[in-house]
């Protein structure tokens, strides 16, 4: 009777345990972008006067990527501020810019100590 009640709290103890288990797993959540709203960021932007000739935006494992062409690339988190986002890895700070139309037209990067534009090609 004591070997049939020690095999029942065990196997209660478990299933508890294993329960427990997957609801903390089941709640956790990773950060991806809603990809419709970043849309229109993606695209290649050409850079005038500065190291980097050209910067690509894209969406890439739900997260908004930005490369420098020859340069490497860094996820873009977005800020509590519209349409600005941090370089993340880099330090710097990544602002689209809209035209009157509510459209993006422009990016200013600031990294590094450098501060560089470029616009969006079509």
């Amino acid at each position: 009777m004591k070997k049939m009640f020690l095999l029942l709290s065990i196997s209660l103890f478990a299933l508890i345990f294993e329960v427990s288990a997957q609801t903390t797993t089941t709640t956790t959540t990773t950060t991806t972008v809603d990809t419709l709203a970043y849309k229109e960021y993606v695209g290649k932007y050409k850079v005038k006067d500065a190291p980097i000739e050209e910067l690509i935006v894209t969406i890439q494992n739900g997260k908004l990527m930005g490369e420098a062409v020859g340069q490497g690339s860094a996820e873009l988190l977005a800020t509590k501020e519209p349409d600005i986002f941090d370089v993340v890895g880099y330090d710097g700070k990544l602002v689209f810019i809209r035209n009157e139309n509510k459209i993006v037209t422009k990016l200013k990067l600031s990294v590094q100590g450098q501060t560089m534009e470029g616009e969006k090609q079509p």
